[in-house]
Parts: structure tokens; sequence; C-alpha cells
């Protein structure tokens, strides 16, 4: 695989087409902005993707990572969050700095192994 560009790419224009459909037939509505500047990261990480393609040795992937479930489900949480309530943004938060800070780990102890 040369790289995950391409679909970054596709979902990005996606983006902006949809964003400029709805500012022309909702006459300027606020919301097209969304799905304009949601384009934007999508974009910038297409761009970086294409500018440092993969390197030709091996990637070390995990066998099993829970640790991004964990992240899933924080940031889950946090953005239900945003209409339930505070509390549940910092609950959201809490345990995706957990996952977070538990992926760090996981990938540090196995480039650790592979070094010995």
């Amino acid at each position: 695989m040369k790289g995950g560009g391409g679909p970054l790419l596709a979902w990005g224009c996606l983006l902006i087409a949809l964003g400029a459909m709805l500012a022309i037939w909702s006459g300027g509505s606020a919301a097209a902005l969304l799905f304009l500047v949601g384009a934007i990261p999508l974009l910038l990480a297409s761009a970086w993707n294409r500018a440092w393609p993969p390197h030709d040795r091996p990637r070390l992937l995990s066998r099993v990572s829970v640790p991004v479930v964990v992240i899933a489900i924080g940031g889950g949480l946090g953005a239900i969050g945003l209409t339930g309530g505070l509390w549940l943004c910092l609950i959201g938060a809490e345990i995706g700095l957990f996952g977070l800070v538990w992926l760090v780990r996981e990938i540090v102890l196995e480039r650790r192994a592979v070094g010995r």
C-alpha cells in the first residue's frame, strides 16, 4: 500500500462539494461552513501523507490493541457529552486520556521488544 492519502482526499473533496451545495441552496447558512472548514484537516492530512511516503522497512503493528477501543469510547462519550452535559464530556475526556496513555505505553514496549 502506498499510503492512505487517497481516501482522505476523496472525503475532503466530498465535504467541500456538500458544503458548496448547501451554501448555494440554503442562502449562505452557517451550517455550510461546518462542511467547508471540516474538509481542511482532511486535505492537510492527505497532503502530508503524500509528501512523506511510507518507508521501505516493515512497520510495527500491534496484534491486539485494546487502547484504541478505549480511546474511541472516550471520544464517543465526549461527543455525546456536548449535548448531555459537561460531566459526560469530562468523563469521556478522562477515558480518552487513559486510553491514549495506555496506547503510548503499548507502542513503547513493542518497540523496545524489537530492539532486543
